[in-house]
């Protein structure tokens, strides 16, 4: 397992690891990156370590959720091995959403079926966007969203001070979107690449950054 926080100075570490007295049967290592103005720490737990537990647990998972439980109440949180990008628009005034995972397929839902499509979305620990409205069509059937969001236009805004909407960036790109598959795919490019820009291209964070701001 591997958590995360966000530390505005290194000496806040100690007090971020506070919580792990509460679990001496754990070992773990520790890592200190500089994020903008802050420092990401990152901790890992051997998986296997979480054996030990089993007795105190019934399984080793529910002593997994447990810890996680206990570490995001001091500000961790999970770093994502996965992700899914979201994106929706209206055809003929009609609402259609769509996901695509990492690695796979992009599946697309009409209006009628959103439900099914936020079941499909809450399995994954990151949901990334090119910019927040599109979240506001699921935000009162899905509210926990907020927590596991990247938006694009947000790191864009960080650097540049301004955000192209997902069309114009299209035109720079010199791209035809079309379809929702289209600007699925073409978001996924953006958070794989360099973004080009009228002012120049610029790297995006990782998309398993911190979801805390610095």
């Amino acid at each position: 397992m591997k958590i995360q926080t966000v530390l505005h100075k290194p000496e806040e570490h100690a007090q971020k690891l506070e919580f792990f007295k509460n679990w001496e049967e754990l070992t773990y290592t520790t890592k200190m990156i500089p994020y903008e103005n802050c420092y990401i720490a990152v901790l890992e737990i051997p998986d296997e370590d979480f054996e030990k537990l089993v007795g105190i647990f019934q399984s080793k998972e529910e002593a997994m959720g447990a810890f996680l439980s206990n570490a995001m109440e001091y500000g961790w949180e999970i770093v994502p091995e996965s992700y899914v990008i979201y994106h929706a628009h209206f055809e003929d005034n009609k609402l259609f959403a769509g996901l695509l995972p990492k690695d796979s397929n992009p599946a697309i839902f009409d209006h009628l079926h959103l439900e099914n499509m936020v079941k499909e979305m809450a399995k994954y620990p990151r949901v990334v966007v090119y910019s927040y409205d599109v979240v506001t069509y699921i935000k009162d059937v899905y509210p926990e969203v907020d927590s596991k969001l990247y938006v694009i236009t947000r790191e864009i805004s960080k650097v540049k001070g301004y955000a192209p909407d997902l069309e114009q960036l299209a035109q720079i790109y010199g791209v035809n979107l079309q379809s929702l598959e289209d600007k699925l795919r073409f978001i996924q490019e953006l958070i794989t690449k360099p973004i080009k820009l009228k002012d120049g291209e610029l790297q995006l964070p990782p998309v398993d950054k911190p979801t805390i701001t610095c």
